[in-house]
């Protein structure tokens, strides 16, 4: 397997408050990682750290052959980590389109004119080109999550963050975020997906990571994660027997 990207032995907090606490995992070029996880377990604090929002106290990520344990998150975004969040707040009073070009110009480091293909494309991948006209305040919320996606794929990356894409949707709209996320991996991206729906993590991820208490409780297949006792007792609050 080709490693993207790897956390090895990371701990990282708020000041005192050490959240992540040896966290050790491997994501692989061309998958996509799930991450589950009880609320409060690190799984946000872990893409900040990977993002370079915090730096770890203890221990090493590396991204694509470099280690950028202690570099600026402008230089991570340079080296293809593209994030979106679990709000979308887009530049309501612009355009679909100059929503993701001002990603691509400020994030990607591109000229406005060969910024604007990309723009193109990567509207087209989530669907939205025919509405890159449209006021982004004026979308739905599957649209605006579309749209995070897209400014998200602006800065050019080769790891995609996505957190809780599906959350707050229809089932019939998180049935359109699965095929939108086998869309971006057809296209040859890399993917970590943090997600409470676990609809989307079963069907929709090559690997499942279970996060507890900062640390990396089990990784595996999505099935065989999800029916262990020890991700039943600790994120679906399943007692186990004593």
């Amino acid at each position: 397997m080709d490693t993207l990207l790897s956390f090895k032995n990371v701990d990282a907090g708020y000041g005192r408050v050490k959240v992540l606490s040896d966290l050790n995992f491997e994501v692989y070029r061309g998958e996509v990682f799930g991450v589950i996880g009880p609320n409060g377990c690190g799984k946000t604090t872990m893409f900040n750290a990977l993002i370079g929002l915090i730096q770890p106290t203890k221990g090493e990520i590396h991204f694509d052959g470099h280690n950028i344990t202690n570099m600026s998150a402008n230089a991570r975004c340079n080296l293809g980590l593209g994030r979106t969040y679990q709000v979308p707040r887009p530049f309501e009073n612009m355009s679909v389109f100059e929503n993701v070009l001002v990603a691509a110009v400020h994030g990607a480091g591109l000229s406005e004119q060969a910024a604007r293909p990309e723009c193109q494309r990567a509207l087209e991948i989530t669907g939205l080109y025919d509405k890159h006209a449209v006021r982004s305040g004026e979308l739905t919320l599957l649209d605006r999550k579309r749209l995070e996606i897209a400014r998200a794929l602006g800065t050019a990356p080769k790891m995609l963050l996505l957190d809780e894409v599906a959350a707050g949707l229809t089932e019939a709209e998180v049935q359109d975020v699965m095929a939108l996320v086998a869309n971006l991996k057809a296209e040859g991206f890399t993917i970590i997906w943090i997600e409470h729906v676990i609809e989307t993590m079963v069907n929709s991820t090559n690997r499942l990571m279970c996060m507890s208490e900062g640390t990396d409780l089990l990784i595996g297949d999505p099935r065989e994660v999800m029916a262990s006792e020890q991700v039943e007792a600790v994120y679906l609050g399943v007692e186990e027997d004593e």
